[in-house]
């Protein structure tokens, strides 16, 4: 698998700018897990997001080298996002999980690709 491929298709997906705070956070933990392990499901990296499991993205980070800024960052990021996940009503919900649901899926076809290319 080429990381670095998969790194940059990720960003490519944050830079569309049609993205929530909360996809663009999943995005970016995303792309620090698969800089590491790349067989990890979205899914399981969202689990892990929206249960606020920060040790378990610590792991990935620490386990990473150079870019300690960015992961703090993103942990800062996180954090606000966080605090819009609660605040949705029933029909922004749905909207929500359908549009993460869409995204999982397409960060799938993209390491797919990425995998076969």
């Amino acid at each position: 698998m080429d990381k670095d491929q998969l790194s940059a298709g990720i960003q490519s997906l944050i830079d569309r700018g049609e993205r929530t705070p909360e996809e663009t956070v999943f995005l970016r933990l995303l792309r620090q897990v698969w800089q590491i392990d790349w067989t990890i499901a979205p899914y399981d990296v969202w689990t892990h997001m929206i249960e606020w499991d920060v040790p378990y993205f610590r792991r990935f980070m620490i386990l990473d080298e150079g870019d300690e800024a960015e992961e703090e960052q993103i942990i800062r990021d996180w954090t606000e996002a966080r605090l819009g996940l609660g605040g949705k009503d029933k029909s922004s919900a749905r909207d929500a999980k359908k549009r993460i649901i869409d995204l999982i899926q397409e960060v799938n076809v993209l390491r797919s690709s990425i995998r076969r290319g």
